[in-house]
């Protein structure tokens, strides 16, 4: 049946699918952790630090397993957060190998084997994704050289292998790149959501780009921030984008 009436928007922040990358223990799943009712799917993360709701993920039939789970709403969770997506890649890779009788995806022919790994991790991941539930994926940073007409710049992205970046980007309504930065007071840790030539970036609500970088304490609370500037009650505590 077709609908009757438009879509409301979402309002939490948490209910957008979100990407978090960031370079190794700058804190993506401290930060991560602040948010209420977060189950994480431990793939191998570091979370020995951190009291959090945890299942460990050590194969793809788990993951499964404990994604089915989930969706059954047999719980109090809100969101689920997968940490790192690299790891699952990982994990699917190793399941379809094994399913394929081959050593490597590329034993497969013309490209079969990165798309068979594509399927597998698109049908849990598009449940999740399209569940009441948050989904937030956790990555880290490479660099890469990139030629524009005028320059070769670097560009940090996500380390997710293209097949994966590519479905990962298409569900995912906010990415946030958790990095530090240099300032006349010191080193700070910032989170970007504005696109960029030098990182990749985005959020398709605007309610958080439009604020620019945001600047992240030490002492913890910065989930509440960040959640206040989506909701338009923060207290100006960003720095704008350049």
């Amino acid at each position: 049946m077709l609908p009757t009436e438009k879509t409301k928007p979402k309002e939490g922040l948490w209910q957008h699918p979100i990407l978090l990358y960031g370079p190794p223990k700058i804190g993506k799943s401290c930060l991560l952790s602040e948010i209420n009712k977060n189950l994480f799917f431990n793939t191998g993360g570091g979370l020995d630090a951190l009291e959090v709701f945890q299942t460990p993920v050590t194969t793809w039939e788990e993951f499964l397993e404990a994604g089915a789970e989930f969706l059954k709403g047999e719980h109090d969770f809100k969101v689920c957060t997968i940490d790192t997506i690299d790891r699952l890649h990982k994990l699917a890779i190793t399941y379809i190998i094994k399913q394929q009788n081959v050593k490597h995806p590329q034993d497969l022919d013309f490209g079969k084997g990165y798309d068979m790994i594509k399927d597998e991790m698109m049908r849990p991941l598009m449940k999740l994704a399209l569940s009441k539930y948050g989904l937030i994926f956790v990555s880290h940073t490479k660099e890469i050289e990139v030629k524009t007409r005028i320059a070769q710049i670097t560009k940090t992205i996500p380390t997710l292998q293209d097949h994966v970046w590519q479905l990962i980007d298409s569900i995912t309504g906010i990415i946030m790149l958790y990095t530090t930065e240099t300032t006349p007071e010191g080193v700070k840790r910032v989170l970007k959501v504005q696109p960029n030539e030098s990182w990749i970036a985005g959020d398709r609500t605007g309610k958080l780009a439009r604020h620019g970088d945001i600047i992240l304490g030490a002492q913890g609370g910065n989930w509440a921030k960040i959640e206040a500037i989506f909701t338009h009650t923060e207290t100006k505590e960003v720095v704008h984008g350049k």
